[in-house]
């Protein structure tokens, strides 16, 4: 193929894969995506500071239990050494019934609080539940939003690939140099980087170029360099 039609095609293959990408970017599935994840990411963050008070909590319930159950040991023991007929003193049977008293205020304390307690565990522990179902919804609903962009976006790559590979043996075909120069005119041009030569005008950046250019270029090799857009300028050969 002559290197001025190889030119067109490939900038035709550069041009479709710009949009191709753009597409791709541009899903409404990846931007769905994207939200998702963000989504999960809070309620992952959530779920970890639910579940370092829920630790919180159980520590402080079983605390608590532990307390109680330490009173009521000492209840027992107290109510046991009153009744088993022992302790004679009037005296000694006055302090066993006031300390019992006092044993017992602090066991109906402490049962208050730690039922307190349990009650805001319960809590933390259905705020747990909820946050995890929420997790799974939002697990369930990126893992159909993937599902749907590989689906619709494997096309797109398909198409991106068949790009690549035509544009790669166009590319190939051309001389060295004028290779090197596509390339570096694509990169620092981003989009744009073969004009034609047509009544005195150059069709990438559309302006009419001086007379004495334009016979330079017609007397020059068949592709030349636009004067004023520096992209490269098929003169003949189309």
């Amino acid at each position: 193929m002559d290197a001025t039609k190889a030119l067109v095609e490939l900038q035709e293959h550069d041009l479709a894969l710009a949009r191709l990408n753009r597409q791709l970017d541009e899903m409404p599935e990846k931007r769905a995506i994207l939200a998702a994840r963000g989504k999960l990411a809070e309620l992952k963050a959530l779920q970890a500071r639910s579940e370092t008070a829920l630790s919180a909590a159980d520590s402080l319930v079983r605390r608590g239990e532990d307390e109680l159950r330490t009173l009521n040991e000492r209840i027992k023991a107290e109510q046991d050494k009153l009744l088993s007929g022992a302790v004679k003193s009037p005296k000694e049977l006055q302090a066993i019934s006031m300390e019992l008293d006092s044993l017992k205020r602090r066991a109906d304390a402490l049962e208050a609080d730690t039922l307190s307690k349990m009650e805001k565990r319960e809590a933390s522990a259905g705020q747990s539940v909820k946050i995890a179902a929420a997790i799974a919804t939002g697990e369930g609903t990126e893992a159909r939003l993937t599902d749907r962009f590989r689906q619709l976006g494997g096309t797109l790559l398909t198409s991106i690939d068949a790009e690549n590979r035509a544009r790669e043996a166009l590319l190939s075909g051309l001389p060295a140099d004028l290779r090197a120069r596509y390339e570096q005119i694509r990169s620092s041009r981003h989009g744009i980087t073969v004009g034609v030569l047509k009544e005195g005008m150059c069709s990438a950046c559309r302006v009419g170029l001086p007379a004495g250019k334009v016979e330079e270029l017609v007397n020059g090799p068949d592709v030349g360099v636009c004067p004023n857009c520096n992209r490269l300028l098929i003169v003949r050969g189309l």
